[in-house]
């Protein structure tokens, strides 16, 4: 192998565990920080997170204060879905049209949650949820659903102790460790006002053997808690027809 091939490949496994470390931290990282995970020099990791820059791999933070996976990462892995997407877009389209409002699905990993589908609400106060977005884990639904899969010491360090928040209405730690507790419990992920203010939603996780997905329903904060318990019983009827049409195909 020449030098030039092998700094091809030493690029490119730096870049990966840059990647990486981002996919952990969804709420994003200093340039300094990723540099101490990484343990790379900061002008080296500097010039490898601008060529992810310019691919749309990562995107910087509003107000520059670091870097987040950027959307195009999210549509990467939203091409790959596929299958689920053809399997479920059928579910979708009837779960909108019983609630009339937007509904989304997310795939999540151990490390992070993806919009890969949606169906927009036709009706004029609407929420129009953006595909291949990654999501704070301690705010949105599909990030707590993630969340309430790990043990509370998993999710303190998958997190920390203390994080941006990013509305009055965000948890702290105990607040959101009780929240997934109730999560656990009940099945349901709920945010109201957490991730932005006026919009709330609530998911379902949904299991199967071509991966794990969040299906939620994402309203309006005005109309949300009149609402939620009719939520709730057509998630729990839509996973229940889900699971029952994948089983099918086994």
């Amino acid at each position: 192998m020449n030098s030039e091939s092998a700094n091809g490949i030493q690029v490119i496994n730096r870049a990966s565990t840059i990647l990486r470390v981002l996919a952990k931290n969804p709420a994003g990282l200093s340039l300094g920080k990723i540099s101490e995970l990484v343990d790379l020099p900061r002008s080296t990791v500097q010039r490898i997170v601008k060529a992810l820059e310019h691919e749309g791999l990562v995107a910087m933070m509003d107000g520059g204060r670091g870097f987040k996976l950027g959307m195009t990462f999210g549509q990467l892995i939203h091409e790959t879905q596929i299958d689920i997407i053809s399997v479920m877009r059928p579910h979708l389209e009837q779960l909108s049209k019983k609630v009339n409002e937007t509904v989304v699905l997310s795939s999540f990993s151990s490390q992070q949650t993806n919009v890969i589908d949606r169906i927009v609400a036709e009706r004029e106060l609407r929420v129009v949820a953006a595909l291949g977005a990654v999501h704070t884990l301690y705010t949105a639904v599909d990030g707590k659903l993630l969340l309430a899969s790990l043990s509370d010491k998993e999710v303190v360090q998958r997190i920390g102790k203390k994080y941006p928040k990013h509305t009055e209405h965000t948890k702290d730690l105990q607040s959101l460790l009780e929240d997934l507790k109730q999560t656990r419990e009940t099945g349901f992920a709920i945010d109201r006002n957490e991730y932005i203010i006026g919009i709330s939603a609530i998911g379902i996780a949904l299991e199967t053997f071509m991966g794990n997905y969040v299906i939620a329903i994402v309203t309006p904060s005005c109309r949300f808690d009149t609402d939620l318990d009719n939520f709730k019983t057509e998630l729990l009827a839509v996973k229940d027809r889900v699971l029952l049409g994948l089983g099918r195909t086994l």
